[in-house]
């Protein structure tokens, strides 16, 4: 349940006033105790920049932040009148008591007044600050410290069940005038109307960097960060990144590798994404052509792949990737949200290419939600096996697949929605791996609320999804819309011995690892079927058709597929009277209906992606 609670600080100096004003008042006081705490409660929250995406160790100055908790009572107490408590430790300014409507008090150390009574659901969201900018409330350098909690009862001291460890909200100091550790000033350069600093190119990043908004970053060359070493989450080189910040690559082989020494935090917000594009990227480009100017961002993990040694290396960049045979499949890259990566995709040859975001052996630790890669000249995104989970994907543009997997990728997306406008080939294409078909682990992603939308523009070998080279999927509530290409090969191409046979040997016999569940498509693409309505055969390799396949699946169905909205991806009515059935997994939102993007009010898009092209 979520907590409606006044905002403190959306005023600009709301808190910082409060919190000042009340200092010379707010005595020292002595340790929270855990007096009666049930051990069976649960707390989680922090810091965050992009409405909990992520939690963020530091917040930079110049962005609105929020402090959040969220509180899960012990099981007895769920459904039990209870109080919700938050007291905060600002700096060295003392403890303060948050009251009903946002009010704060300080706090006596001993008399424990509560934010709310209610009655305790199995989750409570408690928004501790909201819209806290450290520069507009003289908060720049300072820890918040929140202890959350709750009692039943009228007892507070007696049952008062608080956060083991305060969550903690530390606001990065005022951004200073000189360029970052690790960058050089480009005297006389501006980017997006800030000065310009410049990345290391070659050599390795192996010490931590900052990277604030009061600059853009330019680089000419490969950017590597940490080792090339399987290296433990603790020990890793950290490149973090504002919101609100522009880098920008010069034409050509330039890209940015995380290596598995290294992690990214790469954290914008609705209102000031992270922007990676191209020098070329300034009034004039071609928003709807331009491809492929420079390389893409790379991020390279220690988590599960199913090549022979366990191993990948990046194409063009020639890291190692992967965790061999000892995989971490809960390594941590870091955290990319709301992040633009424009214009990449840079060809070293027909056969190597960047792709714009490739996400390498990438293990679970690794948050990855709000990011769009728009005009891509080869993939948009593609994982190399790994772990990593993601949710609102955006791709539009891309020349080639907006999205592929391969290397046994067995990670978890929700919120995928790809825009071919006028070019590309596949909304998915899919691989188990080519060398060995049955290799173990399997691909087998689970996705949820894709929604795909076709062109007439795509190539004449393009499809909806390219299933191959012995691939798994558990698919569902899935929309394709728009136009495909009548090519020879099908809206829907499945092809290759062991993608049939591992998947079941009649259509009696499909077994659930080739699934594409609760989904709508056009009566255009299921016409397009191989095996159905307008000629094309089934496959010599396979025992049955997608056209076939698709019709086994359950309460999936062909009809209208009315996308329109703003952008042309939001559901119609007759879409949004389609019953989803989300997966019972915890990663999943429980949404009510199928696709990306229910209408236009709920549009997660809006905002903080690139659309300049529509």
């Amino acid at each position: 349940m979520k907590l409606e609670l006044m905002k403190t600080s959306a005023i600009a100096t709301g808190v910082a006033l409060a919190f000042a004003s009340l200092s010379a008042q707010a005595a020292t006081q002595p340790s929270l105790t855990t007096a009666g705490a049930s051990s069976a409660a649960a707390f989680t929250g922090g810091a965050t920049v992009n409405d909990g995406a992520s939690y963020l160790a530091e917040v930079p100055a110049e962005v609105a932040a929020d402090l959040i908790a969220t509180i899960a009572p012990a099981a007895g107490d769920v459904g039990k009148e209870g109080s919700l408590v938050v007291i905060a430790e600002v700096g060295d300014l003392g403890f303060f008591i948050k009251l009903s409507g946002g009010i704060w008090i300080p706090w006596d150390g001993a008399t424990i007044l509560p934010m709310m009574t209610k009655t305790l659901t199995a989750s409570e969201s408690v928004n501790v600050l909201d819209n806290l900018v450290g520069n507009d409330t003289s908060l720049a350098g300072l820890s918040i410290k929140a202890y959350v909690g709750y009692y039943t009862g009228t007892d507070a001291a007696a049952t008062i069940t608080y956060t083991a460890a305060p969550i903690e909200m530390k606001i990065a100091e005022k951004a200073g005038t000189a360029c970052p550790t690790n960058t050089t000033a480009l005297a006389g350069l501006t980017f997006a109307d800030k000065p310009v600093c410049q990345l290391p190119a070659g050599d390795a990043i192996l010490t931590d960097t900052h990277l604030t908004n009061n600059f853009s970053y330019f680089f000419d060359g490969n950017v590597f960060v940490g080792a090339d070493a399987d290296t433990a989450v603790a020990d890793k080189v950290k490149l973090t990144i504002d919101a609100g910040t522009t880098i920008f690559a010069t034409e050509g082989a330039a890209a940015i590798t995380v290596r598995r020494g290294g992690m990214i935090f790469a954290n914008g917000s609705k209102d000031h994404p992270i922007i990676m594009t191209s020098e070329l990227d300034v009034e004039g480009i071609d928003a709807l052509n331009t491809r492929g100017t420079w390389g893409g961002l790379v991020v390279s993990g220690s988590a599960t792949l199913n090549s022979a040694d366990g191993f990948g290396v990046n194409e063009g960049v020639g890291d190692t990737y992967g965790g061999g045979t000892s995989p971490r499949d809960d390594d941590s890259s870091g955290a990319l949200t709301y992040l633009q990566i424009k214009y990449a995709g840079y060809a070293f040859s027909p056969t190597n290419e960047l792709n714009s975001l490739a996400l390498s052996g990438v293990g679970s630790g690794t948050i990855v939600d709000f990011v769009q890669t728009h005009n891509g000249a080869d993939d948009g995104i593609e994982f190399y096996g790994g772990t990593v989970n993601a949710k609102h994907l955006l791709t539009t543009g891309t020349d080639d697949d907006a999205l592929d997997w391969v290397l046994g990728y067995s990670g978890k997306l929700q919120h995928i929605l790809v825009d071919q406008t006028n070019s590309g080939d596949n909304c998915i294409e899919a691989d188990n791996l080519s060398a060995n078909p049955t290799a173990t682990p399997r691909s087998m992603p689970t996705v949820s609320n894709l929604t795909c939308v076709g062109s007439d523009g795509m190539s004449t070998k393009g499809h909806a999804f390219e299933l191959k080279a012995g691939t798994g999927m558990k698919l569902s509530n899935i929309v394709l819309g728009g136009t495909f290409p009548a090519g020879n090969e099908g809206c829907i191409r499945i092809a290759g011995t062991d993608t049939f046979t591992q998947s079941g040997a009649t259509i009696a016999e499909l077994n659930g690892t080739l699934e594409m569940r609760d989904s709508r498509i056009t009566t255009q693409c299921s016409d397009n079927l191989e095996g159905g309505s307008v000629t094309l055969e089934k496959p010599a390799e396979g025992p049955w058709s997608a056209f076939d396949w698709y019709g086994a699946q359950t309460n999936s169905t062909v009809g209208e597929v009315d996308l329109g909205g703003k952008n042309g991806w939001a559901n119609g009515s007759t879409l949004n009277a389609i019953p989803a059935n989300i997966p019972s997994d915890s990663f999943f939102d429980q949404v009510d209906y199928i696709g990306a993007v229910k209408d236009d009010s709920s549009d997660w898009t809006e905002g903080w992606s690139f659309t300049g092209y529509k």
